[in-house]
């Protein structure tokens, strides 16, 4: 949500409780590494091989990307009304693998994780596959695939219709895979009508994501209000965060301010890094 919206809903509503249940952005797979056998559909959220063939070594992997500095982050797969068990891969791809969309190596090299629908977990830092795993849950169509990746040391958890194989709030990663400049969840369909719908908040999510963690889409907001009466602002800034006021005007802003209580605020130019736990009655000009 911009940020002009974000403080007419504060105007209209004078403040919100809580934050919605969606901050972020809905992740889409990645139209333009759609290798020709996919049909993409429910807004590029879907992935299903529907010409590719039997033993289709190919994916789509998401446009966005998961960095090293955003944090663990959980996401679904809904799995597509396939076979009973799917042959291929869902898991992550390390940004090294992401131009192999297309050239018929499955999802599992080059750093990246993938966890076959047979049970098995492989994954490799070079372009040579390596079993890693084997008597893992199988899945298929209609099952609901959990993942956990934390992006700094290439850590991913797995989970299938709300039980998870490894705990992700205290235990051991199922499998990692070391470091790496980005990762891309991904969606593989070997066989023809495999594939699945990827979920990336929590109202498209079958199961909660688990304490500590964050949400696949999640952005964290630029300006957050817990209660306001009144507020008016002319210069929009960011990184503003409000826990109560009464009365506020600001023209020209600054960004980074933090208030906990504020019976009155007025301000002309602004400032930045300032913090008040209180303010009965502020008032700045143009501070340097």
């Amino acid at each position: 949500m911009s940020l002009l919206m974000m403080r007419g809903a504060i105007l209209a509503q004078g403040g919100d409780a809580a934050p919605p249940v969606d901050i972020g952005a809905v992740w889409q797979l990645d139209t333009t590494r759609r290798p020709s056998g996919y049909t993409l559909s429910d807004g590029n959220k879907t992935a299903v091989n529907t010409s590719g063939g039997s033993n289709y070594m190919r994916w789509v992997p998401t446009a966005k990307a998961i960095l090293p500095t955003d944090g663990r982050r959980y996401w679904e797969v809904l799995c597509a009304p396939g076979a009973a068990t799917f042959d291929g891969y869902m898991g992550v791809i390390a940004a090294a693998q992401r131009q192999e969309y297309n050239t018929g190596f499955n999802p599992i090299t080059l750093g990246s994780i993938g966890w076959r629908g047979t049970g098995e977990l492989w994954s490799s830092a070079t372009s040579s596959t390596e079993l890693r795993l084997f008597g893992l849950p199988t899945f298929g169509a209609g099952d609901v695939l959990m993942f956990v990746l934390d992006p700094a040391f290439g850590r991913l958890w797995i989970g299938k219709n709300g039980i998870w194989r490894d705990d992700p709030i205290s235990g051991a990663a199922t499998w990692t895979a070391g470091g790496n400049s980005a990762f891309y969840p991904q969606v593989q369909g070997r066989n023809p009508g495999d594939g699945g719908t990827l979920r990336s908040l929590p109202s498209q999510f079958t199961y909660p994501v688990p304490p500590g963690i964050t949400a696949l889409g999640y952005l964290d907001p630029d300006l957050r209000f817990l209660e306001a009466a009144a507020f008016l602002e002319i210069s929009w800034d960011r990184g503003l965060s409000v826990a109560g006021t009464s009365h506020w005007i600001s023209r020209g802003g600054g960004p980074h301010l933090s208030h906990a209580d504020a019976a009155l605020f007025l301000e002309h130019g602004g400032g930045r890094g300032a913090t008040w736990t209180q303010a009965n009655l502020y008032i700045e000009v143009e501070l340097p």
